[in-house]
């Protein structure tokens, strides 16, 4: 029977030497008097993975506390207020919080034997939203009070989802409410191995955008609008298919130009597939570049099948470990705490898939729970059954 992977080797993918050497890297404790960025952030990944509810006071709480004292190597009897957190995470250097996110990427796919292996590179936004009485930027979504008075202000959060969430773009201009340049902002920036393969959905409808992947070379699943205008390359043979699967039935290929700003783009093919969905009868449209030699019409319905996957990831985010919970209001603070977030999701998702475990919830719960047993299983050995020396392992 394989090995359990412990909770205490999965934090240790993140060492102390590392945080350390970003914290001189990005200057973070520069002039800071109260909470280092090392302490900072051991504090709100201990906080978003053990609270669902986490807050700024909940972390003043966690920080007093005699097991995350020990965990994180904080001074006995060091003391700070929830509004010197809270000042600290709106006011601290992005930067440190962005390379640790960056080097968590990179150091778990490599656990994870991701690093060299091709993949399905998910792409999707979400959208977080605040009162605008209380969020004093962002996206003007969703209708207007009798006054005329935007009720709320949301912040756009585009993220490529690999297994692990392995890229993300923050938006608060109006312009990227719309999904279309959300999702070309991402993909221009999407760089692959060879034979990866990004996937999104036919909100994305610029037309450029997939030219330009095609041009590059980076291979693409997507859907398009039924009433999306193409034409069948000259000369091309349409082929019936006779495919299906629990939701859908597919039942023609083609070769295709698409249509932009009303001209055809006759200097790229793409490869339409067409069919029905089963619960409704509704025609579904899917578009890809692969080539026809390495690629069957059904193993393009299976890609497009898993973007499920990324909208499993953003409701794990959102249910367990706080994202539609904004822990600041500065756009500062934001970035900060979700850079945190998406490592704590990364440090639970290398749990789960080293452990070969199922679902989110249960597995965050048996995650917390194996680092509090880890802590209480020290103190057992440091006290040698004399509960009198408890004191002695925290001092």
């Amino acid at each position: 029977m394989k090995k359990k992977v412990t909770v205490h080797e999965v934090l240790n993918y993140i060492p102390n030497e590392k945080l350390d050497f970003f914290a001189r890297e990005t200057l973070v404790d520069w002039n800071a008097k109260k909470l280092q960025g090392k302490e900072l952030f051991k504090l709100c990944i201990f906080g978003i993975l053990n609270e669902n509810r986490a807050s700024s006071r909940v972390f003043e709480s966690f920080y007093e506390s005699h097991f995350f004292c020990k965990h994180a190597h904080i001074p006995k009897g060091k003391k700070v207020s929830h509004s010197s957190i809270c000042e600290r995470i709106g006011k601290i250097n992005v930067d440190y919080f962005e390379s640790l996110y960056y080097y968590t990427v990179d150091t778990f796919r490599e656990k994870l034997n991701k690093k060299d292996q091709n993949k399905l590179c998910l792409y999707d936004s979400t959208i977080t939203s605040l009162s605008a009485l209380l969020l004093g930027f962002g996206m003007q979504n969703g209708q207007r009070n009798k006054k005329g008075e935007q009720g709320k202000h949301s912040i756009k959060f585009t993220i490529g989802f690999d297994g692990l969430p392995f890229k993300v773009k923050f938006h608060r201009d109006q312009k990227m409410i719309s999904d279309i340049p959300a999702l070309s902002d991402i993909l221009q920036e999407h760089v692959p191995n060879k034979k990866d393969i990004a996937v999104f959905d036919r909100r994305m409808q610029d037309r450029l955008t997939m030219k330009k992947l095609s041009d590059g070379g980076k291979y693409f699943v997507t859907r398009i609008y039924k009433a999306s205008r193409y034409g069948v390359v000259e000369g091309s043979h349409q082929t019936e298919l006779n495919y299906e699967n629990d939701n859908i039935k597919l039942d023609r290929h083609s070769l295709v130009h698409l249509y932009r700003n009303g001209k055809k783009m006759k200097d790229v093919v793409f490869r339409l597939l067409e069919g029905t969905l089963k619960a409704d009868g509704e025609r579904i449209l899917f578009l890809s570049n692969l080539p026809e030699e390495g690629f069957t019409a059904k193993q393009i319905a299976e890609i497009y099948r898993n973007r499920w996957e990324i909208e499993k990831f953003f409701r794990f985010i959102k249910q367990e470990l706080n994202f539609k919970h904004y822990f600041s209001r500065q756009w500062n603070g934001i970035q900060v705490m979700v850079y945190i977030i998406l490592i704590a999701s990364i440090l639970l998702l290398t749990y789960i898939k080293l452990n070969q475990l199922k679902g989110y919830k249960i597995p965050k719960i048996s995650f917390c729970n194996s680092l509090q047993n880890e802590m209480i299983e020290n103190i057992v050995i440091h006290c040698g059954g004399d509960p009198n020396k408890i004191s002695s392992y925290y001092s």
